[in-house]
């Protein structure tokens, strides 16, 4: 309000008495952040006076002079010297419940703490009471796949086959989320949930009339539940192994196809993108092994992981003969081409974090 009418009544004054209304209008600007100053540097002074009542044996003063500071004034590394300094005087004061309730506020805040030789033994003791213990760690991955496949049985229309090269472009997005569960300290569950792209191509020769160029993407969610194996940790690195098993829900497919002839004067062949799902199982089976290391964060990890997806079932599905509204048939016929059998994989590589939520509770007497 202040501001607001001394900026009308700069409006209504003349240009001399303009610098003095401006100087008055910094001065309200400035008060507020000063204001702002002297109140964090009081609850520095706070965590002083608290520490110096303990110390005297004042035990009593202490929670009282850090209440007001504890809900925000505080910055983190004090936050953590107020908290042990609080559970300290009401072990002193022999208020064990209190004493229970903030250290289980403590360790819901600083799950990962480890003692130190500064540590109050009424600390020490009383969080030893205490458990923490990993309830579950979530992930998140981002990387690419790159393809490629094993043959049950090339197909082929020519009656003298010809050449064919298969390739895969190796930037596929894959993303996933993943539930990790601790069986042991080494071992862990994971249930995840990832969406993967995968593209492949094929040029294959005719029968000396051309080539076919064939390019074919998939999009895929997988489902695997897999464990993972903490080998041995070297300070923050830990390098880790996985195996897996789950199935792959084809969302979907498509194909970008071109005949380019031989002879100049033949006419090449191209047309919109072909719808393939018809021709590809719904749901393929793959097994996967992997290993990766983890970089430990505070509250979590970043993993950097390489795997290798190996798909169990023929991914081709063949159309009637008589059906001409099979994905097959314009490819057999304008295009010269016909899907071999096989079995698609990849390469996954990928980077992400892990944050993991912990449990404190104290133990059974």
């Amino acid at each position: 309000m202040q501001l607001n009418k001394a900026i009308t009544q700069m409006k209504n004054k003349n240009p001399d008495h303009m610098r003095w209304q401006f100087l008055y209008i910094l001065l309200l600007a400035v008060i507020p952040a000063t204001s702002y100053s002297q109140e964090a540097g009081s609850c520095a002074e706070k965590l002083k006076s608290a520490q110096s009542f303990f110390d005297k044996g004042q035990v009593e003063l202490v929670p009282s002079t850090l209440a007001e500071c504890m809900k925000s004034g505080f910055n983190r590394e004090e936050t953590l010297l107020a908290s042990k300094l609080l559970i300290q005087s009401y072990l002193f004061e022999d208020k064990l419940e209190l004493a229970d309730s903030a250290m289980l506020v403590f360790l819901k805040k600083n799950p990962e703490y480890q003692l130190s030789p500064t540590d109050h033994s009424s600390f020490v003791h009383l969080f030893n009471n205490f458990k923490v213990k990993p309830l579950v760690q979530i992930s998140i991955h981002l990387g690419t796949n790159l393809p490629f496949m094993t043959f049950i049985e090339p197909v082929t229309l020519a009656s003298i086959p010809g050449k064919s090269v298969y390739s895969a472009k190796a930037l596929n997005l894959f993303t996933s989320v993943e539930g990790k569960y601790e069986l042991t300290k080494k071992i862990e569950l994971n249930f995840e949930a990832g969406y993967s792209q995968l593209a492949f191509t094929s040029v294959e020769e005719f029968m000396g009339l051309g080539k076919t160029n064939y390019t074919e993407t998939q999009q895929r969610l997988e489902l695997p539940l897999s464990v993972t194996y903490n080998i041995k940790s070297f300070g923050k690195f830990t390098p880790y192994g996985r195996i897996g098993l789950g199935p792959a829900i084809t969302l979907g497919s498509t194909a970008t196809v071109f005949f380019s002839p031989a002879d100049i004067n033949g006419t090449p062949h191209e047309g919109t993108d072909i719808d393939r799902k018809d021709s590809r199982i719904s749901i393929d089976l793959y097994t996967q092994v992997g290993a990766g290391l983890k970089f430990k964060t505070r509250g979590g990890f970043i993993v950097a992981e390489v795997r290798s997806n190996n798909g169990i079932l023929n991914q081709t599905i063949r159309g009637a003969l008589t059906s001409e509204k099979h994905s097959s048939e314009e490819l057999r016929y304008y295009y010269y081409f016909a899907d071999d059998d096989f079995h698609l994989n990849s390469l996954n590589f990928s980077i992400g974090y892990t944050q993991i939520f912990y449990k404190a509770s104290k133990r059974k007497e």
